[in-house]
C-alpha cells in the first residue's frame, strides 16, 4: 500500500483572507468558505479587507496536499471577538507613525 503524503495545516485564524490564500496555497492547500455550490471565496471577499476568525481543520492538523481548509472570516471592522490578541511587539501607534514622519 502506498503511503499518502501529509502536510500540516498552517495557523490561519487573525490573518487577512488574502493573506491566509497565500499561506495555504504555498503549503499546498485550498482555502472554502460557506456553501461550496455558492460563490468563490474571492467573490465573497471582494472588495474590502476580510480577516479570518475560525478554521477547519485547526492549525497543527495534517491533511493530504490539495485538500481545502474551510475559514469563516468577517469583514474589517465588524466585531473580531473570536480571533486571537497579537503577542509580543509594540502596539500599531498611527501616532508614533506621524511623528517620524514629522522628524525626517
Amino acid at each position: 500500500m502506498v503511503e499518502r503524503q501529509m502536510l500540516t495545516v498552517p495557523d490561519l485564524v487573525g490573518q487577512p483572507v488574502h493573506i491566509a490564500q497565500e499561506m495555504a496555497a504555498d503549503v499546498g492547500f485550498g482555502l472554502a468558505a460557506g456553501d461550496p455550490d455558492g460563490p468563490g471565496l474571492r467573490s465573497r471577499t471582494w472588495p474590502g479587507l476580510f480577516w479570518v476568525t475560525s478554521q477547519d481543520p485547526t492549525a497543527g492538523s495534517f491533511l493530504e496536499p490539495g485538500s481545502q481548509i474551510r475559514i469563516t472570516f468577517v469583514q474589517d471592522g465588524q466585531a473580531r471577538s473570536g480571533m486571537p490578541e497579537q503577542a509580543g511587539g509594540p502596539k500599531p501607534s498611527l501616532q508614533r507613525h506621524a511623528e517620524a514622519e514629522e522628524n525626517e
